[in-house]
């Protein structure tokens, strides 16, 4: 029981480690969308929306995806092999990364042309090209990142590799949309500074990622290339499979974002909507914030199918259950709170970070999938780390089916709000369908219904919290309705107020028990040490 409780509690050191890597460049990421939007407008913010997608797949290629598999097949190797069993995975898995990015290049550089046309803005051509030279970057860092995480859990060197390429992006970014903002450049042209931008920040990650590989002892290769010298193009497809069926996962909103750039503004256009260029960066806006909330999701993803896959080969399936139902607790939880709490200062976030309130209602909808996104995150980690990688793909291509077709019913008739609409239907359709198929495989208990009361209220509580709070200080609102300052000082405070009594709630209402806080790093080390602590908290 000591070594599963140690084990469970070296899987939410890694996820506490990634989640504040992830926090940061999350709150970079933010922070360097206010000052671009500001100063390239909406049809500048438009425009890098537009390309934003072929970027975030290359992310989940190199960031997520391709390193959580690598990190699974290493983590079975170090269970029932040796040096060469691990040497030969990081091998295959260049090959597979090589043969797949050069095609995504090859792909986008040559055929930006009629893509665009398909978009409906053949001006983002050029974009599209330089946002292809980012996958060139993908096979070694996807390798590299995959084979810290199996080695150990080490979590550390992903983490810090995140946080140096998005600085560099966000100084990149900032740095050329302030010079254009001076010489009064047009919207595309900030478009490709920030996409120039994006694709030439990796190198940092690069360069961070071998500076670790250098300090690495491994043992000696000699005769491991002879051994290994021939090519096991099974191994190589099923890292390009698994791979490229968790980076969909690992990044859903990603799949929602592309049909979005291929299909919002021919519709606008068709539905003879006045600026469609500018209503699509309107409507943007709610995506530069909606990954706040998939925080805690993406990292717990991370580190759990390395955990899992090890559990699975030693076919513990209990353990399983136990670390695969804190996981959902988890992230229902939090995905909930940012949900409900983005959408209740949805208005004021808005005015904060985008000088005013146009589309504040597409944006408290796009909010909601905050928690359909971290509970598809989490539940497909899960289904992915116990050998059924194809189940959340396809519950995923579902979504994406009913997002194309929401579009094109919606939009017509609601515009940016239609669009937004179709995203929470169909992420709500691809959770409901993964969680479903955890309770149906027995991979993960179902949540009792008392539990769901206690986090409804501890929700509830915290949303009445911050509404008496707004109504407090309706009339400095009413007096300074564009106030940017005010707006500003009612959405941190009101986030910083929410956050607080979610969690006095949560832990008032014991919606985590003894048993999980057990699990958890730093806790679970303090109550072991402490058995009269323990009883007290379980009393």
């Amino acid at each position: 029981m000591q070594d599963a409780n140690r084990e469970g509690r070296a899987i939410w050191r890694g996820a506490v480690i990634l989640t504040v890597a992830a926090l940061l460049v999350k709150i970079m990421s933010a922070a360097y969308r206010l000052p671009y939007q500001n100063l390239a407008g909406d049809v500048g913010f438009y425009v890098y929306q537009q390309v934003y997608p072929f970027y975030a797949v290359a992310v989940a290629l190199s960031g997520t995806g391709f390193p959580i598999v690598i990190s699974k097949f290493i983590a079975e190797a170090k269970n029932g092999g040796g040096f060469r069993k691990e040497a030969q995975i990081r091998r295959h898995a260049l090959i597979a990364l090589f043969i797949l990015c050069g095609l995504f290049f090859c792909l986008l550089f040559l055929f930006a042309t009629p893509l665009t046309e398909v978009m409906g803005d053949e001006r983002l051509s050029s974009l599209i090209r330089i946002s292809a030279f980012i996958y060139l970057f993908v096979p070694l860092i996807a390798v590299l990142r995959g084979n810290f995480q199996g080695e150990n859990q080490n979590m550390m060197p992903t983490a810090l590799s995140q946080i140096g390429e998005q600085v560099a992006r966000v100084l990149l970014i900032i740095g050329s949309s302030w010079y254009l903002f001076l010489h009064h450049g047009d919207p595309y042209q900030f478009g490709r500074a920030a996409t120039i931008g994006s694709v030439a920040a990796p190198a940092v990650s690069l360069i961070i990622l071998l500076l670790y590989f250098r300090k690495e002892e491994l043992p000696s290769a000699r005769g491991a290339d002879r051994a290994y010298s021939r090519i096991d193009w099974h191994l190589v497809k099923d890292l390009l499979i698994n791979g490229c069926l968790f980076s969909l996962l690992a990044l859903p909103l990603v799949s929602f974002q592309l049909i979005d750039s291929l299909t919002v503004i021919p519709l606008l256009n068709h539905a003879h909507v006045p600026d469609p260029m500018e209503q699509n960066g309107i409507y943007d806006r709610a995506y530069a914030l909606t990954q706040f909330g998939m925080i805690a999701a993406a990292s717990l993803t991370a580190t759990i199918v390395p955990g899992l896959a090890k559990l699975s080969a030693l076919r513990k399936k209990r353990e399983i259950q136990r670390q695969a139902s804190l996981a959902l607790k988890i992230s229902l939880a939090f995905g909930l709170a940012a949900a409900a709490g983005l959408a209740v200062i949805s208005k004021e976030v808005n005015i904060m970070l985008f000088r005013n309130a146009e589309g504040s209602f597409s944006f408290a909808l796009v909010a909601f999938t905050m928690l359909t996104l971290s509970l598809i995150l989490t539940a497909s980690g899960i289904l992915e780390a116990t050998g059924r990688p194809w189940l959340p793909f396809l519950y995923l291509m579902a979504g994406v089916a009913v997002k194309l077709v929401g579009n094109y019913l919606l939009i017509p008739f609601f515009s940016i709000n239609g669009a937004a609409a179709a995203t929470c239907l169909a992420t709500a359709l691809t959770a409901w369908l993964n969680v479903r198929c955890l309770r149906r495989k027995s991979l993960a208990a179902a949540l009792q219904f008392r539990l769901i009361l206690k986090l409804c209220a501890a929700a509830s509580g915290m949303v009445l919290a911050v509404l008496i709070w707004k109504l407090l200080i309706v009339e400095w609102e009413s007096r300074l309705a564009d106030s940017r300052l005010l707006a500003t000082g009612i959405a941190l405070s009101g986030a910083l107020l929410g956050g607080c009594v979610f969690l006095f709630l949560i832990f008032i209402l014991r919606y985590f028990d003894s048993a999980d806080f057990k699990r958890l790093p730093m806790i679970g080390r303090w109550l072991n040490k402490s058995p009269d602590k323990e009883s007290k908290i379980s009393e």
